[in-house]
Formats: C-alpha cells, sequence, structure tokens
C-alpha cells in the first residue's frame, strides 16, 4: 500500500491511500486526525483509492478541501464520500446543495447527529446513505412561505428503530438504524466497535458506492472455483485458494460447529475432515442462488449413501449406508473479491432420522402430552426440491401442525374432532383436479447414476415418496421417511471414484486423489 501526498488544489493536508489500479477516488472523513487504518484499508482492497480529510472544526476550510478532493480525476471520472460523526453532519447538509455535488456519485454518512429534513431528496445523481445510531437524532427544517425560505429550525426527535428486521427508515433518502448500536460502532479502534452491526454497514455501503460507481464485480465466478475444489476434488492447494491473503478467513458448519478460523486452521479443517471424506454417491444440485455486492447465498440439494463417515456432517458416525436427502445453505461473505467467512446451516434433526439415529416416536419420558416429536426425514428435501406454486400439488403445509392439533382435539371430544377434521382434510387445496390446471405427482429422487433418458428407468416405488394419502395423516401420524420406509438406491454398485457430471441438473461429488500442488 503506496501513501501519496496530494498537490492537489485545496488538499494539501489531506494523505492518498493509492492502490496504483484505478483512479476510483473514496473521501474518508471524520473528527480525527487519524482514522481506523484497517477500514482504509478494506477499502483499498475493493479496488478503490482512498483519501482521508480531518474534519477538524469544520468551517470554510474543510470546504475548501472537500471541493479539492476532485481535483485529479480524469475526464468521466466520479469520487465519493464516506463521513463520519460530526463530518457526516457537514457532508449531508453540504451536498445537498445540487452545484456542490458535482461529480460527486456516492454520499455515505455513518452516525450523524444531525440530518436533513426527512422529506427533502439529494440530487438524482447522488447515491446517499445513511447509518443511523444512538437514542435520538437532530432533524433540521426550512420552512417555505410564498416560495421564500424561511430560517432554519432543529429538532430532536427519537430514534426508533426502522420497520422489519433490517430497521430501515421511512425517509426521502434511504436510511438504516441499528437497534443494538452506539455510534462508533463501524471503527474498529473505537471501544463502541459492533462487529455485527458494522457488517451489514459495510454491505451496504459497498452496494451504494457499486451503484454509485457502476461497477459489477463477479463474486460467483471466486465462488464456483472454491466449491470446484472443495466437493469436486481433493486439491487442498485449490479449495484454499479462494481465501482472503489480508484478513482472517473461516468457516463454520452450524450443526456440527466444524470448520475453524484463520488459514492454518481452514488447512487442517479441508486437509483432515472434508476433502476425500465425501461419499462417493453424493449429488449437489443448485436450487437457487443470491448474489450480492459482497455475498453469494446458495441453497443446494445434497443426497447421498451414507457409505462412509463424514467428520463435517456426522462426526464419529459409522456408515449406516442409510440414504441422506437433504437442503443445505451456504452464507459466503467476500472481502476483496475473495472468501472471507462462510456460514453453512442444515437440518440435522431431518439427517438424524434418515440415518436411524434419532426415532420421532421416542419422547423422553419427562415430556408430557408429547407423543412424537415434530420432526420429519427426507421428506423435506424433497417438498423443496420438487415445489411449484404455480402447479396444484398435494397439500404439505402444516401436516405435523394439524396432527398435533387433531390430537388435542382428540383428547376432549375424540369422535367428534377426529369427523371434522377428516372433512377439513378433504377440502384442502390440491386433493382434486380442477379445470385449468394439472396435479403434479410426487417425482422419484434425481438419478444418481447418470442414466440416460433413454434407458431404463427405477421402478416408480423404489424412488417415490409415500403420498399422504397412503396414511391417514390425523389418526396415525408418524410417518416419517427412516429405514423402512426408505427407497433403495437406484444403482447399488456405483464405481467409488465418479468424475463429476451433471445430468438434470444434479452434480457428483468426486472423491479422486489429485494429489496436492
Amino acid at each position: 500500500m503506496a501513501l501519496v501526498s496530494i498537490n492537489a488544489p485545496g488538499l494539501s493536508s489531506g494523505l492518498l491511500y493509492n492502490n496504483g489500479d484505478n483512479n476510483a477516488r473514496v473521501c474518508v472523513t471524520s473528527e480525527t486526525n487519524e482514522f481506523d487504518m484497517e477500514t482504509i484499508k478494506a477499502w483499498q482492497d475493493e479496488g478503490f483509492d482512498v483519501v482521508y480529510l480531518p474534519f477538524n472544526g469544520g468551517g470554510k476550510d474543510y470546504a475548501s478541501r472537500l471541493m479539492g478532493v476532485k481535483e485529479g480525476c480524469g475526464v468521466g471520472e466520479n469520487y465519493a464520500v464516506i463521513a463520519y460523526g460530526e463530518a457526516a453532519d457537514y457532508c449531508l447538509d453540504y451536498y445537498m446543495n445540487p452545484m456542490k455535488s458535482s461529480r460527486l456519485c456516492a454520499l455515505v454518512a455513518y452516525y450523524p447527529s444531525v440530518i436533513p429534513d426527512t422529506r427533502q431528496r439529494f440530487p438524482l445523481s447522488l447515491k446517499v446513505l445513511v447509518h443511523l445510531a444512538g437514542p435520538s437524532v437532530d432533524v433540521t427544517t426550512q420552512p417555505q412561505v410564498a416560495g421564500l425560505q424561511g430560517k432554519r429550525r432543529r429538532k430532536t426527535k427519537p430514534l426508533n428503530p426502522g420497520i422489519g428486521t433490517g430497521e430501515r427508515m421511512d425517509l426521502a433518502y434511504p436510511a438504516f438504524t441499528y437497534d443494538h448500536a452506539q455510534p462508533g460502532f463501524a471503527e474498529h479502534d473505537m471501544e463502541e466497535y459492533d462487529h455485527l452491526a458494522a457488517d451489514i454497514a459495510w454491505t451496504r455501503t459497498v452496494q451504494t458506492l457499486r451503484k454509485g460507481f457502476c461497477r459489477e464485480v463477479d463474486l460467483e465466478r471466486r465462488w464456483e472455483e472454491h466449491q470446484e475444489g472443495k466437493y469436486f476434488g481433493t486439491n487442498l492447494s485449490k479449495a484454499m485458494e479462494g481465501y482472503t491473503k489480508e484478513r482472517t478467513p473461516s468457516v463454520t458448519y452450524g450443526p456440527t460447529l466444524s470448520g475453524g478460523i484463520g488459514t492454518p486452521a481452514l488447512r487442517r479443517f479441508y486437509e483432515h475432515y472434508f476433502l476425500g471424506r465425501l461419499p462417493p454417491s453424493m449429488r449437489i444440485r443448485l436450487l437457487s442462488r443470491t448474489a450480492g455486492p459482497d455475498r453469494v447465498v446458495d441453497e443446494l440439494y445434497i443426497s447421498f449413501e451414507h457409505s462412509q463417515e463424514i467428520p463435517w456432517m456426522l462426526p464419529g458416525v459409522p456408515p449406516t449406508n442409510k440414504r441422506v436427502e437433504v437442503i443445505l445453505v451456504s452464507i459466503v461473505s467476500m472481502r476483496g473479491g475473495r472468501l472471507y467467512s462462510e456460514h453453512t446451516y442444515w437440518d440435522q434433526a431431518s439427517v438424524l432420522v434418515q440415518t436411524g439415529l434419532l426415532d420421532p416416536k421416542l419422547v423422553p419420558g419427562s415430556v408430557q402430552g408429547v407423543d412424537r416429536l415434530p420432526v420429519v426425514g427426507r421428506e423435506a428435501a424433497r417438498r423443496i426440491l420438487y415445489e411449484d406454486p404455480e402447479v396444484e400439488q398435494e397439500d404439505y403445509h402444516n401436516r405435523l401442525i394439524r396432527r398435533a392439533n387433531a390430537r388435542a382435539r382428540k383428547g376432549k371430544s375424540s369422535t367428534a374432532s377426529l369427523a371434522d377434521e377428516s372433512a377439513a382434510e378433504n377440502n384442502l387445496p390440491g386433493k382434486k383436479d380442477t379445470n385449468g390446471k394439472t396435479v403434479l405427482e410426487n417425482r422419484p429422487a434425481p438419478s444418481r447414476t447418470g442414466t440416460k433418458k433413454s434407458e431404463a428407468k427405477p421402478k416408480e416405488t423404489e424412488a417415490k415418496p409415500e403420498k399422504a394419502e397412503d396414511k391417514p395423516e390425523e389418526e396415525d401420524g408418524d410417518e416419517t421417511e427412516t429405514e423402512s420406509t426408505k427407497p433403495k438406491a437406484e444403482n447399488g454398485n456405483e464405481s467409488e471414484s465418479t468424475k463429476p457430471t451433471v445430468e438434470n441438473g444434479d452434480r457428483s461429488a468426486t472423491v479422486e486423489d489429485e494429489g496436492d500442488e
């Protein structure tokens, strides 16, 4: 990282942290003479030249230095401002004037104590984002009478949380609250630093700057390359290649708390507990993907025969040779275009049911009024895999809830309750054909052997989940996909080593030994 002094007019006291890659300039400004270097380095890793401008009490000198930030930008080049605290107060007011926001493409304000009129809009060409924290905020208003502007007024208002879990405020410009954070939450060298709030604010800020600079970053490619090395090979170097070198990468598989923090720990995890430890029959299918400014979220359908120990999913469990189908969700965070953190989740109770390690009928004796654990087997994964909201299907939502309600009513008046529940069940949507739509039957599980369509298909009953009509849900309700109801594998003599293939959207994870580079 090069520290370059700026000779542009009006910016003699500013410092430019130049990454040498481009001229996309971001001005960071706050009250102190020095700023959090970790944040400056993070913006540099994202490909920006970072200017730091101390507020120094504001005034005409500060305004002159703000104007000087754009000096040196080439034709067609813009700049952005990220302001903190008192500097954020000043910048929000200063750049409301279109004459002063020339070539400014994005403005981000962290925890200002004063914000403009909540009904006033910034210039259309300017992307604005405000992060609010603390118990209250002052709002500046300037009434107009007969086209003339009156005296500015400032009113203190309590800062109530915004709507939804993201706490978005209903203002004329994008603004968010951070209910559990205090001003200073986004600066690593402050006592108020809040990792979770800072991470969410970072994502929003990255998105605002990318929109302002009209930059698109392909995060999927790096993630795909990592998955190729992790799921479809055994080369440790390829699996580790995509992780950030500047920060501390981490991986956490939530249900088993497997993974690691830091490069050495991740190398041990992949070498000893992941690579080469996937069943040869494992197949992976992408169901959905959401790519954000600094994250990729995958929803995956995974199926396999539990023919060997899988330390990261079933640690200490010897092979049960049972078939498992489960939905896996990965949330991957990127920094500087490289993998920074990965959080992975799946329904471990469903996996335990399918492998025969958890019987839904075995309820602890200390629990009263419960005859069955509210868990399901592979049915959960298949329902998500085959769900099509536009085609009428057999109704399956709330089955366990209906069963529990039926049992509760049965205890009070068994005969009448069961009759009513049976009548209601017959009227559920999807139970009978209607004009204009067809009923989508439960299809067999995706082929795990790469069988072509023209070849002989396995018997339908072997890969088809039981329909709800086969048993009365409410009276029995114990139906779950344990050993007795699991379909057999379509091909019992699969090779121990299979090449990566894509067949009908499914992909096999190879366990070939490619060696370490």
